[in-house]
């Protein structure tokens, strides 16, 4: 078969691999083999493959099939495996590897392993991800999908997983808080999304000129109270205005921006929540933070990473339940040899949101 590989230097290559087979992978006996529907191309992939040379952006540390965000059909199970079957739709998670020793891992937040590196703790990096026709995921990392879920928008539950973590396990965001999210991107429109879904008042969208008809126009379609494009607006002014003059209850950075991290600290009201999340998919991002502001204001600053098990199943049940709409943010899907056109769309285009491919 021919999967898209991604090797130590950050390249990627489609070529022939081998398929995967049961009994013949690290999850064995608990192995699922999944014949992929569709899987997501991630901003983390497009940032390995345009800024290879940036630190902390390196690749495995042997060359694998990449791809993360994944929907598909189970093919075949291991012998010890009791959850799934032959024609279950699934999605998977990204975390598949952590030492269940750790104090991390015992009390539930294997996302963070004390004893792995974050990169070593994801499928897509040590065993082989979904930019292939066929995938291997363990049992216990796989969620079955809801009748009224399509393969094709469940490609978006893994972000949806990420951004619910994001705001509700990590931020605690209640219901009644003001939250601004910064970028409009697939992301950022989850976010919204799961922010109405708690009962957040107001929520405020940022974007460019470049966002202006596409993502800030869904982002209030999607039901923003207010979207600013930055570049015309002054977003503390509106901050302001719509906060009755005090800042955000929660901020989430969502754009990788070194000068959006610094605005944070005076976007937030005195005792508000920050969580800084879009700079990681670019191996991180330096910023002046000043520290005078987050000490007189009792900042709250957060980072996240990843997901819970309890992050795919909120996730998935919001998405069932109709609170978030993932339909709209597949902007584009190309068949897998059409990965560079694909990944090109991804990291430049305006007018994308979420780019897959499929092998199909």
């Amino acid at each position: 078969m021919q999967g898209l590989v991604l090797y130590p230097d950050g390249h990627y290559r489609l070529e022939e691999v081998p398929e995967p087979k049961i009994g013949e992978n690290p999850f064995t006996p608990h192995d699922v083999l999944i014949e992929v529907a569709f899987c997501g191309i991630c901003g983390s992939d497009v940032h390995k493959w345009k800024d290879r040379n940036r630190k902390g952006l390196s690749g495995p540390p042997q060359p694998v099939v990449s791809g993360h965000e994944m929907s598909g059909t189970v093919i075949g199970v291991g012998e010890a495996v009791t959850d799934f079957r032959p024609g279950d739709r699934v999605v998977g998670e990204i975390v598949t590897f952590y030492c269940g020793k750790c104090i991390n891992c015992r009390t539930g937040r294997i996302n963070i392993c004390a004893r792995m590196n974050p990169s070593d703790q994801r499928i897509h990096y040590r065993a082989g991800g979904a930019f292939a026709p066929y995938a291997v995921w363990p049992e216990r990392h796989l969620h079955r999908l809801p009748d009224s879920v399509g393969l094709r928008e469940a490609v978006l539950i893994e972000p949806t997983a990420g951004s619910f973590h994001s705001l509700i396990e990590r931020m605690e965001l209640k219901p009644g808080e003001s939250l601004l999210i910064l970028g409009p991107g697939a992301r950022g429109l989850i976010l919204l999304q799961i922010g109405k879904a708690v009962g957040a008042s107001p929520i405020i969208v940022t974007g460019l000129s470049r966002d202006q008809s596409t993502r800030l126009k869904l982002a209030r379609e999607l039901g923003a109270d207010r979207v600013v494009n930055v570049e015309k607006e002054d977003l503390l002014e509106v901050v302001k205005d719509m906060t009755s003059g005090v800042g955000a209850d929660v901020v989430v950075e969502n754009t990788g921006s070194p000068r959006a991290v610094e605005e944070t600290l005076d976007l937030a009201r005195p005792g508000g929540r920050i969580l800084i999340s879009g700079g990681g998919i670019r191996g991180g991002v330096t910023a002046s933070l000043d520290t005078r502001k987050i000490i007189v204001k009792e900042l709250d600053i957060k980072g996240e990473i990843s997901h819970l098990w309890t992050s795919w199943k909120a996730a998935i049940q919001l998405v069932e339940q109709g609170k978030v709409r993932l339909e709209p943010l597949l902007s584009h899907v190309f068949p897998l040899q059409e990965w560079e056109k694909a990944f090109d769309l991804a990291a430049e285009s305006p007018e994308a949101l979420r780019v897959a491919l499929t092998p199909r």
